[in-house]
């Protein structure tokens, strides 16, 4: 009678071990596909399934898209989880962005926040535009096509081109903004805040 149990054990322990194998790539599977959708802060994310270093690098993950976004001025950012070295550098890039705004006539453009430099260089700019449009035969905005163009990194990871004037559509632009910039923006949320809102969509 023992034996006979024993062979039954065994039996199953074997036909079972399989199974059991089998399983394990697709657990692995399932692992990895939740923490990429933790990595990335997509939804469906179960952080209870995390390894602790896992944890570590989804935590990290989350804070460089915070302080992109503190840095880009996109909504979504909550400036109380930046360091001090990264709240000087989000206050810089802001008064840049107000800057670049005013010199170059957008909406959202506040004077008050200008140097006194600065205030001098919006002041010649549009002494110059309103020679250049008073000048027949000329662009009465040279320097906007010439602007090399620049990118930011969204919450998604992926590398886009910052809004951008252009004289046509530029290729993978998929709105129109107010000021005239041409935006990239993967979704719609948030897309031209920071100029003058949507004209129109292109995708």
């Amino acid at each position: 009678m023992k034996k006979y149990i024993f062979s039954i054990l065994f039996l199953s322990v074997n036909f079972l071990v399989p199974f059991q194998l089998s399983a394990r790539p697709s657990q692995q599977q399932d692992h990895q596909k939740n923490y990429n959708s933790c990595l990335h802060g997509y939804s469906g994310c179960d952080s209870s399934s995390l390894t602790d270093a896992e944890r570590t690098q989804v935590q990290q993950a989350a804070r460089q898209r915070n302080y992109s976004a503190c840095l880009h001025g996109y909504s979504g950012c909550d400036s109380s989880q930046l360091t001090e070295g990264e709240q000087t550098l989000v206050q810089q890039a802001a008064h840049q962005r107000n800057y670049s705004a005013c010199l170059h006539g957008y909406s959202g453009c506040n004077s008050v926040q200008l140097t006194a430099t600065e205030r001098e260089a919006v002041s010649a700019g549009k002494r110059n535009g309103a020679v250049d449009s008073a000048t027949p035969g000329q662009d009465a905005t040279p320097s906007q096509d010439a602007t090399p163009p620049r990118y930011y990194t969204n919450s998604a990871g992926e590398r886009v081109q910052s809004p951008t004037y252009s004289k046509t559509v530029p290729a993978g632009a998929t709105a129109q903004c107010r000021d005239g910039t041409y935006s990239f923006s993967r979704n719609h949320r948030g897309t031209c805040s920071h100029h003058g809102g949507v004209s129109k969509w292109l995708d």
